[in-house]
């Protein structure tokens, strides 16, 4: 059996396109929808000033893993302290925000752990955008309950924390307190939409969802904020977290993963929502 030359990379700014050739095959757009490849490409704009953003003040954000010389799948991180949306964050630890390996040739060949494994020794010896080891990493797999993402992250010395798994390096896990959900009074007659620009289909997401609101009443009120531009709309609200998107109708948090692998089911949860 073929395996294939292996390597792992940075992403740069002479690599950086390559990161959406994995990303594009999240979720498919039908050629003829020009309003949703609009969406994607305007998501890609943030997702790049992000990228862009994080290589400059901070140093590399991403890796990329090329399989005979293909990208092949990422994995997203950031120190938890450049997380403006984080209350309280927690000091030299990583926080790994998605993880992606989407190609079959790709799968089950050592891909997704060689960034791993990348990631992981850096953080012992010295992450540039951590400037130093890292205490610990955390994560929340998506989905939560996917067995297939938490069974990967055990192999590789993750345990279940609180409300998130963690991967101990040069210090002790230290859990941080998040408070349950609690629908703010001025959130019971709008939507409130929340996108994270570290993944390209957050964008996506948040004004999908308006299409699909506005579509089944012209007149409900509805929010965007973009959390790493508005930090205080997400902290005021006290979700765990959002990978892409998250909306909330009339004080309802939709359900997030369904939106990608169910679309009826979820257009059935925001019809009942928008009552």
């Amino acid at each position: 059996m073929h395996i294939g030359l292996l390597k792992v990379e940075d992403v740069s700014e002479e690599n950086l396109e390559d990161i959406f050739k994995i990303c594009a095959r999240a979720f498919e757009i039908p050629p003829h929808n020009k309003f949703d490849h609009l969406l994607y490409e305007k998501g890609m704009e943030v997702r790049r000033r992000w990228l862009i953003d994080a290589l400059r003040k901070r140093g590399p954000c991403a890796k990329i893993a090329y399989l005979d010389g293909r990208p092949r799948a990422q994995i997203v991180f950031c120190p938890e302290e450049m997380m403006p949306h984080i209350r309280e964050p927690r000091g030299d630890v990583i926080s790994i925000l998605c993880m992606y390996n989407p190609f079959p040739e790709a799968q089950r060949k050592g891909v997704a752990t060689a960034l791993v494994e990348d990631l992981l020794g850096e953080c012992d010896s010295g992450l540039s955008c951590l400037g130093g080891p890292c205490r610990f990493l955390v994560t929340a797999p998506f989905p939560p309950d996917g067995p297939t993402l938490t069974e990967f992250y055990k192999k590789h010395g993750f345990r279940r924390g609180r409300g998130e798994m963690y991967r101990e390096v040069r210090g002790k896990y230290l859990p941080r307190e998040t408070p349950e959900y609690t629908p703010r009074p001025e959130d019971l007659e709008k939507t409130v939409i929340l996108y994270n620009p570290a993944c390209e289909w957050g964008y996506f997401y948040a004004f999908k969802v308006v299409d699909l609101i506005k579509e089944r009443d012209p007149d409900h009120p509805v929010e965007i904020f973009d959390i790493w531009e508005r930090p205080e709309e997400y902290m005021r609200r006290t979700l765990h977290r959002v990978t892409a998107g998250r909306a909330i109708v009339k004080g309802r948090v939709m359900s997030g993963g369904i939106f990608w692998t169910d679309r009826e089911a979820f257009i059935r949860e925001l019809e009942r929502a928008l009552r």
